[in-house]
């Protein structure tokens, strides 16, 4: 016995990535930059010569600016409250 196979339309990897990003929120985007940051710290402070701490420093102050605004200047509402 052989399965048949379901004919779906084939999706390519690009329309996979839209789907995700528009199903992004604005609190997954924000979450999304406190790791950038950091990783952007370390390839400055690699390429530019700049010592780490400096830079992870500045990326450790965008995260806290980041998480503060999530949390505490655009908290997230409860659309079913009345």
């Amino acid at each position: 016995m052989y399965e048949k196979r379901i004919r779906r339309p084939q999706r390519g990897p690009v329309d996979a990535i839209v789907d995700v990003l528009t199903a992004a929120t604005r609190y997954d985007l924000l979450l999304a930059i406190v790791p950038v940051a950091f990783a952007v710290a370390l390839v400055t402070a690699i390429a530019l010569g700049v010592s780490i701490g400096q830079t992870l420093l500045i990326a450790a102050i965008v995260g806290v600016f980041v998480i503060a605004d999530a949390c505490y200047l655009n908290p997230p509402i409860d659309q079913g409250s009345p």
